[in-house]
């Protein structure tokens, strides 16, 4: 994993508002994309996050993560390594993970009620901002949340 401060966040990060919290952090990490995926980032998530004072954000911040991560071992775990990226900056969170997988996901309807694939509603719902953008070999989903 690496770790800087006072960096450039990855994708625009306008409309961010001006609450207190962490201000110039961030982390990246690669991770295999594999069933452990999940957790691991979970876990990079919770402690950063901790670390930089944005502790009342965890929970929903860790969903968050483990709903994308799980996304990328799901659909494009052929595609190599996962990278996850967290950025506290300016009073919002903002957290991104990228796959080798062109493909971008989609919002999909629950017809039959399997519960399966509706993660993307859950970050419309809860997220400030989300967005999917080409990232080197395949895409970037990423996300953002007040701090």
């Amino acid at each position: 994993m690496t770790g800087s401060r006072d960096r450039e966040p990855a994708s625009e990060a306008g409309g961010a508002s001006e609450a207190s919290g962490a201000r110039g952090w961030s982390a990246r990490a690669l991770l295999p994309a594999n069933n452990r995926a999940p957790f691991a980032a979970r876990r990079m998530v919770s402690t950063l996050l901790l670390v930089w004072g944005c502790g009342e954000r965890i929970e929903l911040a860790e969903l968050l993560v483990s709903e994308l991560v799980s996304n990328s071992v799901r659909y494009a775990a052929d595609a190599g390594d996962i990278e996850i990226e967290i950025i506290a900056d300016d009073g919002v969170i903002q957290l991104s993970v990228a796959d080798g997988s062109p493909e971008y996901p989609v919002l999909r309807d629950d017809p039959q009620g399997d519960r399966r694939g509706l993660g993307l509603h859950l970050v419309d719902r809860v997220a400030l901002r989300w967005g999917v953008e080409e990232y080197v070999l395949g895409k970037r989903v990423w996300l953002e949340l007040p701090v």
